[in-house]
Parts: structure tokens; C-alpha cells; sequence
């Protein structure tokens, strides 16, 4: 009976067993900390920013009542986020991905640090663009009559620049290769 004991103990499907049960253990026990939190946490500065935006939107502060709506709607909002992603369905949507893409350029444009133009800059533009600014004869007005469009303008060029740099440095970043077949 010794003997089986002893023969049992020299079978490598156990010596597998055991290694794999002592590193999933070591493995729980290093990453303990490290596994996602699963629980939905409404934070003090989260029903803050709620209660702001409330605020802002409808030019008062939230009832009580309506504030527990804000909560509410926020934690649905974040269950069916969490599901939608746990399933997938972030997936090759071109809804979502257009979506990525606006906030994206919105934050691009947000830090673009559009300066003050001269005016001589300003004129420089509005001569530049006389087919935009130019009645039927293509005759430009004076730039203090359209200075307010003239600037306006000029801000979205520069925005617009930015939004190119941005995206050559993300093509930089990434790499881009289109890859077509020659027909």
C-alpha cells in the first residue's frame, strides 16, 4: 500500500495539478488589488457635477426630487454603458465610432490656443478670401463692417488648421497604410 502511495505521488498529471493550483493562487494573490471594480459608486463631486449641469441647463438648482432623478438616470446610464461594453456592442458601429471621433475634435479644437489676429492680419484674410467676403462685383467692404464675420472666420481657419496638425500627428503616431488591390 506504501507503494501505491509512493507511485501516486510520482504521477506528473498531479505535479501539473498542483503547479497550476499554486500559481492561479499566487496569481489571485499579487492581483488582488488589481481586479476591476464591478460596483456602480455615485461620488459627492459626481452628484455635484449632476447638480450643475442641471443648473445650467434649466437656469436653477435641482430639487430634491429631481436630483434623486439626476442619480437615478446616471446609475441607468452607467449599467446599460457597462453591459453594452461587456457585450460588445461597441463593435464596428459607425455610430460610435463617429461619436469618438466629434469628442475628439472637440477637445483637439478645445486646445487650440487661438490668439488675438492684428489688423493687418485681418485684412491680409479678408483679402485672401475676397470670393467669401466680396459682393457680386467682387468688390470687398471695408473691414470694419464685416469685422465681426472677418474674425470669425479667421478663428474657424485656425481651428481648422489645428484640427489637421492633430491628425498629422496622430497619423505619425500610428502609422497609415492603405493597402488596395490594383484593379
Amino acid at each position: 500500500m506504501f507503494n501505491e502511495h509512493m507511485q501516486i505521488l510520482r504521477e506528473p498529471l498531479l505535479h501539473f495539478t498542483l503547479i497550476g493550483a499554486l500559481l492561479f493562487s499566487g496569481y489571485g494573490f499579487l492581483n488582488r488589488d488589481r481586479l476591476p471594480e464591478t460596483g456602480i459608486v455615485v461620488s459627492d463631486e459626481r452628484i455635484e457635477q449632476l447638480a450643475n449641469t442641471f443648473s445650467n441647463d434649466w437656469n436653477r438648482a435641482a430639487s430634491a426630487e429631481e436630483l434623486e432623478l439626476l442619480i437615478d438616470e446616471y446609475v441607468r446610464e452607467e449599467l446599460a454603458f457597462r453591459e453594452g461594453m461587456e457585450l460588445g456592442l461597441d463593435q464596428d458601429d459607425p455610430v460610435i465610432r463617429q461619436r469618438i471621433r466629434q469628442k475628439l475634435e472637440l477637445m483637439a479644437e478645445e486646445e487650440a490656443v487661438v490668439r488675438a489676429p492684428s489688423d493687418a492680419e485681418l485684412q491680409g484674410y479678408l483679402a485672401e478670401q475676397a470670393d467669401l467676403f466680396g459682393d457680386e462685383n467682387g468688390a470687398l467692404p471695408p473691414l470694419d463692417d464685416i469685422r465681426n464675420l472677418v474674425l470669425f472666420e479667421w478663428e474657424n481657419q485656425q481651428r481648422l488648421a489645428e484640427l489637421e496638425n492633430f491628425y498629422q500627428k496622430l497619423q505619425s503616431k500610428y502609422g497609415v497604410k492603405v493597402a488596395r488591390k490594383d484593379k
